[in-house]
């Protein structure tokens, strides 16, 4: 989990684009083509708990050189009830100050005057929802110059209204999970479905997803998995940074969300079957699970500097996913970061899991085999060959690949539109064809 860690512009002069990166897939290195200014639309600000894709990709980008801009969900006066929680407070106090610099990034939060709760009811208050937002306390939503971008990157699809139906900049529409359904909000399909008529470009991160965009606008998308820092996971030196029972051998571990997409049922079956082995559990909420077993130990929230070291003082790293829909179109992050850091991993079954070749993998079949999948892992976590062949994988899934791939995708777009349009300008059709192709 993740407080992300802030520094100064590292923004470069020159001209950057296609990032070429060292061994290990992290810093870009050589001549780039010309820099462009992007902006991110996304659902989750940078800082808080937990790092989502929009943030890796935003930091990779802007450590190339290129102008970022990451926008974030707005808050609301329905978020002034929430003001307990130490992130909520965080992001009203982005908004007063017009934002926060992040690895590069100019992270932002706007204030909108609209809840969606009310927005949803119909396309106009849809649109109204995003265009009426505050940047900060003194300026509009025409401060955050999104027309001047090169590139809109959209993952929160209730700022639809911020998305032109006819732009210079290229638009790339990148869902990450099905949101209706995680949401509850079936206007959220709707929302998307305008998007889809108004990106150039569809990035999905996971099949399922793709063929959710697929339902809605009959559109083929680019499949792009989220991908690792290789570098931050691959890196960390095992030390004794926390207290934990037992030895490093003995001990298994998850790191993520506790919702109801994690299987409760799968990790205790595998506590009680498996006694003789320590169960480490971190993130928000999981200290609700502590009292299922004795071999059960829960942290909280991790920040994301020191997860590393917490996964170097495990063997295997857990992936217990229920069978909630929702984990069809899920990319977990975790698979290739476990890998990265040198632990074996156990997985319950999901499209995700079966579509990936990692000899370090050990996939149960429900939740009940899931105790003999964890003993398989344990067993995996003393071959080094596998290991090594394992990280190998997650090193070709680094982030700076992603960002690679999806520069490539904005040019193919933007060199589309001029050989059809001519240089003037890049303009967008509500019946565009997709520049996208299924991957």
């Amino acid at each position: 989990m993740s407080t992300q860690a802030r520094t100064g512009d590292n923004n470069r002069p020159g001209a950057p684009g296609p990032i070429s990166h060292d061994p290990v897939g992290r810093d870009p290195v050589g001549p780039q083509p010309a820099a462009m200014k992007i902006v991110f639309l996304s659902h989750t600000a940078m800082g808080g708990s937990f790092v989502v894709g929009s943030h890796h990709l935003a930091a990779t980008l802007a450590s190339a050189g290129h102008d970022v801009t990451h926008v974030s969900a707005a808050v609301s006066p329905a978020h002034l009830a929430l003001l307990r929680d130490p992130f909520v407070r965080t992001r009203w106090r982005r908004w007063l100050t017009g934002g926060e610099r992040i690895r590069g990034v100019d992270d932002k939060v706007p204030l909108t005057l609209l809840p969606w709760n009310i927005a949803r009811r119909s396309p106009f208050l849809m649109k109204a929802y995003s265009r009426s937002i505050l940047a900060d306390p003194l300026h509009g939503r025409g401060s955050l110059r999104l027309d001047q971008a090169d590139a809109l990157i959209v993952d929160e699809p209730r700022f639809v209204g911020l998305v032109p139906s006819a732009s210079r900049q290229v638009v790339v529409y990148r869902p990450t999970d099905l949101y209706a359904l995680m949401r509850h909000d079936s206007s959220i399909d709707a929302a998307e479905s305008l998007l889809c008529t108004r990106a150039n470009v569809l990035v999905a991160t996971s099949e399922g997803v793709a063929a959710h965009l697929r339902t809605l606008c009959s559109r083929q998308a680019h499949v792009m998995n989220n991908g690792v820092d290789f570098e931050h996971f691959s890196r960390a030196v095992a030390d004794d940074t926390f207290e934990l029972p037992a030895r490093r051998e003995d001990r298994a571990v998850y790191v993520g969300s506790f919702d109801g997409r994690f299987s409760v049922e799968a990790l205790t079956a595998a506590a009680k079957e498996l006694p003789g082995k320590q169960f480490i559990l971190a993130g928000p909420g999981s200290d609700s699970l502590s009292s299922i077993a004795g071999n059960v130990t829960a942290l909280g929230a991790i920040e994301y500097s020191a997860l590393p070291r917490l996964l170097r003082q495990c063997a295997v790293g857990l992936l217990p996913f229920s069978a909630d829909a929702l984990n069809a179109a899920r990319s977990p992050m975790k698979l290739y970061e476990y890998a990265a850091a040198g632990l074996a991993i156990a997985a319950t079954a999901s499209s995700a899991h079966q579509a990936v070749i990692m000899p370090s993998l050990c996939v149960a079949f429900g939740d009940r085999q899931f105790p003999e999948a964890v003993s398989q892992a344990f067993r995996v976590a003393q071959d080094a060959p596998k290991l090594d062949a394992a990280r190998a994988c997650a090193q070709r899934e680094s982030w700076s690949a992603k960002a690679s791939r999806l520069l490539e995708l904005i040019r193919e777009a933007q060199s589309s539109a001029v050989d059809a349009r001519g240089p003037a300008s890049l303009q967008v059709s509500s019946t565009a064809v997709c520049t996208a192709r299924s991957a």
